[in-house]
């Protein structure tokens, strides 16, 4: 983490990025016992107000647990960890996915807009559905891939919001950041041509009703990014 990055946090988060990192390299394993509160404020320099504050967000986390009368341990956050933990990773990885991490992502969403696709289709109104073409239009004229990479995660954002299915809504806006990451991975291979466009054709598929093309087209165009000349992982 550059030292500008640094001077951005808080003391707080100053604090939990420190143990996460130690814990995410591998410095500190599942099992080893972190030393007291109190002892932790003179090692690292803190009150015991950010130690304990800190360490309730590293357990929520799943990167610490603690036994009552024990003390903290450190989890295997690969177990114990969520969407927050992930994104913890992702940025000690300097705000990228590793391949295998990129691949798990994609899996899954795979699996998950087949789902929104086919609640899109049986449940929404055309009007309803005519709510994604502004958001495509700005894609479609959009240079810059930064912007673009956001865009088109509030796109199927969007999607997931109008399947009427709230915990999907609220999973694909807690993994934007990741979604981003594949995205520009994506783009800086393969251009961004293609997602775009695929976006139209999916409008245009759920318009004609045609569910199980609109899947067809999507688990084509997750696949690209795993198999095949296109793929990134």
């Amino acid at each position: 983490m550059s030292s500008q990055n640094q001077d951005k946090l808080s003391v707080r988060e100053s604090f939990v990025r420190k143990l996460e990192n130690k814990i995410i390299s591998g410095q500190l394993k599942p099992g080893d016992k972190l030393p007291p509160a109190k002892e932790l404020c003179t090692l690292m320099g803190v009150s015991l107000t950010i130690v304990n504050a800190g360490m309730s967000e590293l357990a929520n986390k799943g990167f610490i647990e603690t036994v009552p009368r024990r003390g903290s341990y450190v989890a295997d956050y690969k177990k114990k960890g969520n969407t927050d933990t992930f994104i913890s990773v992702m940025r000690y990885n300097g705000g990228t996915l590793t391949a295998s991490e990129a691949r798990s992502f994609i899996e899954t969403r795979m699996a998950l807009d087949s789902f929104v696709i086919g609640l899109v289709a049986e449940r929404c109104s055309d009007g309803e559905i005519r709510e994604l073409l502004p958001l495509y239009e700005k894609m479609k004229e959009e240079q810059d891939r930064d912007i673009l990479c956001t865009q088109v995660t509030d796109f199927y954002h969007k999607l997931s919001s109008l399947s009427g299915n709230s915990f999907m809504s609220l999973l694909y806006r807690s993994t934007a950041e990741p979604q981003g990451c594949v995205y520009r991975m994506y783009f800086d291979k393969n251009g961004t041509d293609t997602t775009v466009n695929t976006c139209k054709k999916l409008i245009d598929l759920l318009l004609e009703r045609d569910a199980e093309g609109a899947k067809k087209l999507m688990l084509t165009a997750l696949s690209t990014a795993v198999e095949g000349e296109m793929a990134i992982v």
